[in-house]
C-alpha cells in the first residue's frame, strides 16, 4: 500500500482519496433536484435538530443501519487520506488533519442539501460522517502498523521471500472479501438464531444460480497460488496440505457468512468452493512455470465471462418491454440501501479483479497492459450490461460498466506496481532478496 514505508510512493491512495471525496459530494446530492427557494431552506432549517442521535427527517432516534451506512460512506475518505499524505508527518497529525477535512466535507455537503428538494440536512449525518472519516483515518494507522509487523514476521520466518507469496496473499484477500461482502457484520442474537434455524431446516440452501462460477474461480486461484507457495518454501506434501487447507477455508468462508447480515451460509455454496479449491491444485502445478501461457489466462477470461453473466443476469427472466439504459452514473444506485450499494459495487470490483491481475501478467509489452485489461473487461461488461435491458429485476447502468473496468484496472495495478511496492517493503527486512517476481522481471 502507498501508506507503507518504502523507497517508492504511488499515487493510487491520492487518486482513491480524491475519488472518494468526489463520490461523497456526488452521492449525497444525486438526483440533483436543486432549487433556488429561500422558503425551502427555512423549512429545512426548521426541521434541524442539534441532537446527533435524532434524525431530522423523522424526529425519532437515528436508524442504526442509516448511521452505519454514513460511517461507511466516509470511511474510505479517512483511510485513503492518511495513506495519501506524505509519510514523514507524524501518524496522529495526519489522522487529525484528515478528520478535520472530513468534518469540513460533511458540513459542506449537508449545507448543500439545504438547496435540494429530496434531501434532508441533519446533524446526525454530520456526526456519523465525521465519525466515519475519523474511524477510517485511525484504521489506516493501525492497518499500516499491522501489515508492516506481519510482513516483517513473515520475512524473518522465510515464508515471504519467495515470489509466489504475493499472489497467494492477493488470492486470499479476494476470496474472503468476496465471501464476506457487504461486510455488515452482526453479532445480534436476534439475527443469528433465525439464520441457524433456516440452515437446519434447509442446509443445502440451493437457489437460482448467481455467483457460483465466480466463487469457483476465486477458490481455484486460492489453492493454485497456495500449492505453488508451499512448494517454494519446501513444505512436505504440498498438494495434500493445499487440498486440506482449501477445503477448510471453503467451509470457514461459508460459515463466516452466518455473521454477515445480508448473507446466508449453505452447503451448496460450500461445495462449489471445495470443488474450486480441489481443481486449483493440479492447475497451479501445471502452470507454475508459465504465467504467460495463454491457456491459463483464457481460462480466467472464460470463467469471468460465465461468472459475471450468471451474477448480473440472474434470475434470467426475460421481459417484453426493454428497459432504458441509464447513462447518469449512480442514479440507479439512489434507490438502493447502503448495504445493497456496497454489495453490488464489491461484486463488480472483485469479479473483474482476477481478470485484470492475470492479463497484466500475460501481456508482454508494458504499454499494452492497460489497453488489454480494459478491452478484456469491456468485452464482458458491455454486452452483459446491455442484456440487462431485457431481464427482469435488472437495471442496465453505465456505472456498472465503469466499476467493472475499475476492478480489472485495480487487478492490473496490483500485479505490476502493487507487486513492486510489496517487493520493496519485503526488501526492507530481507535486503538480500533477489527480485525474481514476474512483475519485477518485466520492468
Amino acid at each position: 500500500m502507498g501508506g507503507l514505508s518504502g523507497p517508492t510512493r504511488t499515487r493510487l491512495p491520492l487518486l482513491l482519496w480524491v475519488a472518494s471525496a468526489a463520490f461523497i459530494v456526488y452521492g449525497t446530492t444525486i438526483p440533483f433536484n436543486f432549487v433556488h427557494d429561500r422558503q425551502l431552506v427555512v423549512e429545512h432549517l426548521a426541521r434541524l435538530t442539534w441532537n446527533p442521535l435524532i434524525a431530522a427527517d423523522t424526529g425519532m432516534r437515528v436508524s442504526i443501519p442509516d448511521f452505519v451506512g454514513n460511517v461507511l460512506l466516509f470511511g474510505p475518505f479517512g483511510l485513503f487520506g492518511v495513506w495519501a499524505l506524505p509519510r514523514p508527518r507524524a501518524s496522529w497529525a495526519r489522522v487529525g488533519f484528515i478528520a478535520l477535512l472530513g468534518l469540513a466535507l460533511t458540513v459542506g455537503v449537508e449545507a448543500l442539501q439545504l438547496l435540494t428538494i429530496d434531501r434532508t440536512t441533519s446533524v446526525s449525518d454530520v456526526f456519523a460522517n465525521a465519525s466515519g472519516a475519523l474511524g477510517g483515518a485511525v484504521a489506516a494507522v493501525f492497518l499500516t502498523a499491522f501489515v508492516e509487523r506481519l510482513l516483517r514476521a513473515a520475512s524473518v520466518a522465510g515464508v515471504a521471500t519467495v515470489p509466489s507469496f504475493f499472489p497467494f496473499v492477493v488470492a486470499t484477500i479476494v476470496l474472503f472479501a468476496a465471501a464476506l461482502e457487504p461486510f455488515d457484520v452482526t453479532l445480534d442474537v436476534g439475527s443469528l438464531i433465525p439464520k441457524l434455524r433456516t440452515f437446519v431446516a434447509n442446509p443445502i440452501q440451493f437457489a437460482v444460480p448467481t455467483d457460483e462460477a465466480l466463487a469457483f474461480l476465486q477458490h481455484l486461484l486460492f489453492t493454485s497460488t497456495l500449492v505453488i507457495w508451499l512448494e517454494d518454501i519446501r513444505v512436505g506434501l504440498p498438494q495434500a496440505l493445499a487440498a486440506v487447507v482449501g477445503v477448510v477455508i471453503a467451509l470457514a468462508a461459508e460459515g463466516a457468512q452466518l455473521f454477515i447480515g445480508a448473507r446466508m451460509p449453505g452447503l451448496w455454496d460450500a461445495g462449489i468452493g471445495i470443488a474450486g479449491a480441489l481443481a486449483g491444485i493440479p492447475l497451479g502445478i501445471a502452470f507454475r512455470h508459465s504465467t504467460k501461457n495463454p491457456l491459463w489466462w483464457v481460462g480466467v477470461l472464460m470463467l469471468t465471462t460465465v461468472g459475471m453473466a450468471m451474477q448480473q443476469l440472474s434470475p434470467f427472466t426475460p421481459v417484453d418491454d426493454a428497459r432504458a439504459f441509464q447513462w447518469i452514473p449512480f442514479l440507479n444506485y439512489y434507490t438502493l440501501t447502503s448495504s445493497e450499494t456496497v454489495s453490488h459495487s464489491a461484486e463488480l470490483l472483485l469479479g473483474y479483479f482476477p481478470l485484470g491481475f492475470g492479463f497484466a501478467l500475460a501481456t508482454r509489452r508494458r504499454r499494452n497492459r492497460v489497453r488489454a485489461v480494459i478491452a478484456a473487461a469491456l468485452l464482458i461488461a458491455a454486452p452483459v450490461e446491455f442484456l440487462q435491458m431485457s431481464i427482469g429485476n435488472r437495471f442496465p447502468d453505465i456505472t456498472d460498466i465503469a466499476l467493472s473496468v475499475a476492478g480489472a484496472w485495480l487487478g492490473a495495478w496490483t500485479a505490476t506496481t502493487g507487486w513492486r511496492l510489496f517487493d520493496e517493503q519485503i526488501a526492507l527486512v530481507a535486503p538480500k532478496r533477489t527480485a525474481t517476481t514476474p512483475a519485477a522481471a518485466s520492468r
